[in-house]
């Protein structure tokens, strides 16, 4: 059946990856600002990879349609910036009440300007970040919830391997799509019942978590100081 979609989206396809990200509207985005010198350059989680990360930071069209409607869920102010209660309200909603400290700290790691919430600009890049890091010490605490929530387009609380289909397959490409599928969902990608799987945030955040680990253990080595 994906097949099928993949076919029928091929168009599109090309046209997503012809714009790269880039379109005019995005190119005005703080995260996306060019010519920055690198004092100066917010992109980065450390000065040292943000010249890195300028390369592979580029936001698909489909996954900042999906950043901006979860920004905006999440803003039930609607003031343009999210609050530690908005994210406990969402949190609750997803059955995975959590405490306010632990809330505060999540705002904490993204907060540019420290005023104890999160502005657009925060946001994605925020984002960003994540999804340019591949050593897997980026703050992720927001990212697994607005990644969860961007593949929940209808915010049921719940996601499906059809629901992630599309941000996958424009992050990833088609070669990496069934191992990111697997990553999420594990093996087992149908019910008892037959009917496709899915999966709560809490399910989710626990695969995210123990993937989370294994990124950062991987390719080191423990020496024995005893052994020099």
């Amino acid at each position: 059946r994906f097949h099928l979609r993949l076919k029928s989206r091929s168009c599109a396809t090309k046209g997503v990856k012809a714009m790269a990200g880039l379109t005019e509207e995005m190119k005005q985005l703080a995260g996306f600002r060019r010519g920055v010198p690198l004092q100066n350059n917010h992109r980065g989680a450390t000065l040292e990879n943000s010249e890195y990360l300028a390369t592979k930071e580029n936001v698909q069209p489909v996954e900042l349609e999906n950043l901006k409607r979860v920004f905006k869920w999440l803003d039930t102010k609607k003031d343009d910036r999210i609050c530690w209660q908005e994210l406990s309200e969402a949190l609750v909603k997803l059955g995975c009440k959590t405490p306010k400290d632990q809330i505060e700290l999540w705002i904490w790691e993204v907060d540019d300007d420290l005023d104890q919430m999160v502005g657009w600009d925060e946001f994605l890049t925020m984002y960003q970040r994540c999804i340019s890091d591949g050593t897997g010490f980026e703050p992720r605490n927001l990212f697994n919830l607005v990644q969860f929530l961007m593949y929940d387009k209808e915010f049921h609380g719940k996601i499906s391997v059809e629901q992630t289909l599309q941000i996958i397959y424009v992050r990833h490409g088609r070669s990496n799509l069934d191992d990111e599928i697997t990553e999420i969902f594990g093996q087992q990608q149908k019910g008892s019942d037959g009917q496709e799987l899915k999966i709560s945030f809490s399910q989710y955040l626990a695969r995210a978590n123990a993937r989370l680990s294994k990124l950062r253990w991987q390719d080191k080595k423990v020496t024995n100081p005893a052994k020099k």
